[in-house]
């Protein structure tokens, strides 16, 4: 085999998992921001400054949230995304047995109930 192809695939796999690891990185930061402005209006404490940078903040955070299903969370779930969004995937594997459901109460344990407000986002 050619070992520049070889180069050049193993170089291509290693950008994309740079990326896919890059935009799940982007997305946990949207998501805790996202959950401190729910918080702050929670307790009437969301001021209409933060209100107004909040707003490009949670629309670019759902754009990346559907990039992220459709790719990173595919591979990392073995299957096509049925749900526009990363919480609602997990969200249907959270209580199946297998190594989905494990994976989608990991995240939920580390990642994501422990900086939502309300204590459970999955």
């Amino acid at each position: 085999m050619n070992p520049a192809l070889l180069f050049d695939v193993a170089f291509t796999g290693l950008r994309w998992l740079g990326f896919s690891i890059f935009g799940a990185v982007l997305l946990w930061l949207h998501y805790l921001a996202v959950m401190n402005l729910k918080g702050a209006r929670d307790r009437g404490q969301l001021t209409g400054v933060a209100k107004m940078v909040g707003i490009p903040l949670l629309a670019s955070g759902y754009v990346l949230d559907f990039l992220v299903n459709l790719g990173p969370m595919s591979v990392l779930l073995f299957e096509p995304p049925r749900e526009m969004t990363v919480t609602a995937r997990l969200k249907r594997h959270k209580y199946r047995e297998g190594w989905r459901g494990r994976v989608s109460r990991w995240f939920a344990e580390h990642l994501l109930d422990p900086f939502d407000p309300s204590g459970r986002h999955i």
